[in-house]
C-alpha cells in the first residue's frame, strides 16, 4: 500500500517539474498524508480482523468445550436409557407374572364362589321341595347374591339378575303363620280326654226347677195348690225325658266298646292330630290335609256330635283343614343351571 503512494508521489513530481518546488512539496505532504491516513486506516481493520478473529477463537474454544460435555451427557443419557429399557423390560415382564397371576386367582376365587352360590341354590332348592321353609330358601339365596356381589366380574351380572328374580317371587308369596295353625291345633289335641265318646254318652242333666224356700206356713190356697201341680208336672216329664235318649251310630260296635277300646280310641286321635302337626311345620299339605279329614271322620263316628265340645273341636279342625300352608313355590331350577353352566364355562376357558 505505502508503495503506492510513493509511486503516485514520484508520479505527480514527474509531471510537475519544471513547475515551482512550492508546488511539489505541498503535493508531497499531501500525499503524505493521504498514505499515513490509509496506514492508520489499515492497520485499525487488521486490529478489529486480529480482535475479531481472537473472540471467533474463543468461541470455537468455549463450543468444543460445549460439545464434549454435551457427548458426555449424552453418552450418560444413552446408558441411563439402557438401564430404563432393561428395567422397563424386567417392570413388562413382571407385570405379564402378575396379570397371569391375578388371572389364576380370579379364576379360583370366581370358580370357588360360583361352588359356593350353586351349593346355597342347592340347599335353597331342598328346603322349597322338601318342606317349604321359604325363610330358609330366602337366607340361602340372599347369601348367594351376597357372594357374587363381592368378586365384581361380568359373569356375575346375569346370575345376580336371576337370583334377584328369584327372591322377589318368594317374597310374594302370601305369608303363612304356622305357629298360630299349630297352636290352634295344640288346643284341639289337649281336650282329647276330655270329648265324650258315644258309648259313654251320659243322659243330660235334669232339669232341676227352682226350688221355692221352704215356707213354715202351709198355705192352702188354690193358687199354692195350680203352683204345686205345674212343678210335679215338670218334674215328671224331666225324669221321663232321661229315660229315653236317641243317638246316630253308624256303626253299632260305637256303642258297645269297652272301657279299654275307649282309651286307644282317644290315643287313635290324639295320634292323628300329633301327625297332623308334623306335616303342618314340614308344610305337607296333602298329608296334613289327609290327617285332619280322618280326625274329623274319627270325631263324627266316635264321638257324641251333640255335644257342643265335640261340635266345636270338629269346626275348629275344619277351619284349619281349609288354610293354604304350601302355596304354590316357584322353582330354582333355572338359576341353579345357569350357575353351574357358568362353571362349565370357566372351566373351558381357564
Amino acid at each position: 500500500m505505502l508503495s503506492r503512494v510513493l509511486d503516485g508521489l514520484r508520479l505527480r513530481l514527474s509531471q510537475v517539474r519544471g513547475r515551482p518546488e512550492w508546488i511539489a512539496l505541498g503535493v508531497a505532504l499531501l500525499a503524505l498524508l493521504l498514505g499515513l491516513f490509509q496506514w492508520q486506516r489499515t492497520g485499525g481493520i487488521a486490529q478489529e480482523a486480529a480482535r475479531r478473529l481472537q473472540s471467533a477463537d474463543a468461541r470455537a474454544a468455549q463450543l468444543d468445550t460445549q460439545l464434549r460435555v454435551t457427548q458426555d451427557q449424552a453418552r450418560d443419557l444413552q446408558a441411563r436409557a439402557a438401564v430404563l429399557e432393561g428395567k422397563l423390560t424386567e417392570s413388562l415382564g413382571r407385570q405379564a407374572q402378575l396379570e397371569s397371576l391375578y388371572r389364576s386367582i380370579s379364576h379360583d376365587s370366581l370358580d370357588s364362589v360360583l361352588a359356593e352360590v350353586e351349593n346355597a341354590l342347592a340347599i335353597a332348592s331342598q328346603q322349597l321341595v322338601v318342606s317349604g321353609n321359604v325363610q330358609g330358601a330366602l337366607v340361602a339365596l340372599t347369601d348367594a347374591d351376597g357372594r357374587l356381589a363381592r368378586i365384581r366380574q361380568p359373569q356375575a351380572i346375569g346370575l345376580r339378575r336371576l337370583l334377584q328374580r328369584d327372591i322377589d317371587r318368594l317374597k310374594a308369596l302370601p305369608a303363612v303363620d304356622l305357629v298360630g295353625l299349630a297352636l290352634r291345633l295344640d288346643t284341639v289335641t289337649a281336650v282329647v280326654d276330655q270329648l265324650p265318646l258315644m258309648a259313654s254318652a251320659a243322659p243330660p242333666a235334669a232339669r232341676v226347677a227352682d226350688a221355692a224356700p221352704a215356707q213354715t206356713e202351709r198355705r192352702f190356697s188354690l193358687e199354692g195348690l195350680a203352683s204345686t201341680g205345674r212343678r210335679g208336672l215338670d218334674a215328671l216329664l224331666a225324669e221321663l225325658s232321661q229315660l229315653f235318649r236317641v243317638n246316630r251310630a253308624d256303626s253299632p260296635d260305637t256303642l258297645l266298646l269297652a272301657p279299654d277300646q275307649q282309651y286307644f280310641l282317644r290315643q287313635n286321635l290324639r295320634l292323628l292330630l300329633l301327625s297332623a302337626r308334623v306335616s303342618l311345620l314340614s308344610r305337607l299339605e296333602p298329608v296334613y290335609r289327609s290327617d285332619l279329614e280322618r280326625a274329623v271322620a274319627w270325631l263324627g263316628a266316635h264321638y257324641d256330635r251333640d255335644q257342643r265340645s265335640v261340635a266345636n273341636a270338629i269346626a275348629a279342625l275344619r277351619q284349619l283343614q281349609s288354610a293354604r300352608i304350601a302355596p304354590d313355590i316357584p322353582s330354582l331350577g333355572d338359576t341353579l343351571a345357569a350357575v353351574r353352566a357358568a362353571r362349565t364355562a370357566l372351566d373351558n376357558n381357564p
